[in-house]
């Protein structure tokens, strides 16, 4: 299994050093650290990081808008390294209170990788069912034309587009898509005649 790729983003010369110390002897990939909001963002768009693990005391921007452009953008997962909860932002993201454990920056990483593995199944699941949405709507705009053309049922228009998708070997949406097309252009012969 390919070891797990970190960014790290600190200021401090001396914590960004320790910070990958601790990283590399837990066995993470440590592939690029940052000392500026700027740096981080360039860096995590160039290198594509399995996980940003973020001190809050980054300079040059702020650092919680960075985490959110980062895992928005889902450019990586965001484990935030924190003094204080004083901004109510910070709950928003995977984070470790300063000073912290390594068994808790080990549960904090897992926690903010399987996060993002969930979020992505999500929009993946999100986005078929958007796919499909969109083909049962473009079905049923063509079933309708063909109903009005032929002066049929639905059923009997849904068939009619289902032998042409089976006949042609096309799906079913680019079926209803020509339909749809002949009909704006003023092509109606065209579909009475199966074209």
């Amino acid at each position: 299994m390919p070891r797990i790729k970190v960014m790290v983003g600190d200021s401090a010369d001396t914590s960004r050093r320790n910070l990958k110390d601790i990283l590399g002897r837990l066995g993470y990939q440590v592939v690029a650290d940052a000392t500026s909001v700027p740096d981080l963002l360039r860096k995590t768009r160039m290198i594509l990081p399995n996980l940003v693990v973020l001190d809050t005391n980054l300079t040059g921007g702020n650092a919680l808008e960075a985490a959110r452009i980062v895992e928005e953008d889902d450019l990586s997962s965001v484990l935030l390294l924190v003094s204080s909860l004083d901004h109510p932002e910070i709950r928003d993201f995977h984070y470790c209170l300063k000073p912290f454990s390594e068994g808790s920056l080990i549960a904090m990483i897992d926690a903010a990788l399987l996060y993002r593995k969930r979020v992505r199944a999500l929009r993946k699941e999100l986005n078929k069912v958007r796919e499909a949405l969109d083909s049962r709507k473009v079905v049923e705009k063509a079933k309708g034309i063909l109903m009005r053309l032929l002066d049929t049922d639905e059923e009997q228009a849904y068939r009619l587009m289902q032998k042409q998708s089976m006949n042609r070997g096309i799906p079913m949406k680019d079926i209803a898509n020509a339909i749809i097309l002949a009909h704006e252009v003023g092509r109606d012969k065209d579909i009475l005649k199966g074209e």
